[in-house]
């Protein structure tokens, strides 16, 4: 039998590469790269002091969290506004308040700052494409 413990290795290496690569443009980049980076060293830690047959439960358990790291993300830019980053406020329905917009993933007041735009405004909103994002 041939031993998995070089396979085991890289894949717990691939996995705190995983870890440690967030897109620079992701909200909340230094806090979240922050704790991935403990997560990682801890489990890193923790792969090191253990039996090298058991590694593989560190790989998974490591996924696991990032996983559940990035729903957590998710679920907090579902909350918020995409241009100003401030949590969507239900009860503030002012038309330039902090209420979502309709169903777009903006503001009321940020979609108010970008009608109230001059000539040559253009923002994130009016041109999504402009910015890397879709139609709206």
């Amino acid at each position: 039998m041939q031993d998995r413990t070089p396979d085991a290795v890289r894949d717990l290496l691939a996995v705190v590469l995983d870890a440690l690569t967030l897109p620079y443009d992701t909200p909340d980049y230094s806090r979240r790269i922050l704790d991935r980076a403990a997560e990682a060293r801890t489990v890193a830690v923790a792969a090191l002091a253990e039996d090298p047959a058991d590694i593989g439960w560190n790989v998974d358990y490591l996924r696991s969290k990032l996983a559940a790291e990035q729903a957590d993300a998710e679920r907090r830019d579902n909350g918020r506004c995409r241009r100003c980053l401030r949590p969507f406020d239900a009860d503030d329905t002012m038309f330039n308040g902090h209420a979502r917009h309709a169903d777009t993933p903006w503001c009321r007041r940020c979609v108010d700052n970008c009608h109230g735009g001059g000539a040559e405004h253009v923002c994130v909103i009016c041109d999504p494409a402009r910015y890397g994002g879709g139609t709206r």
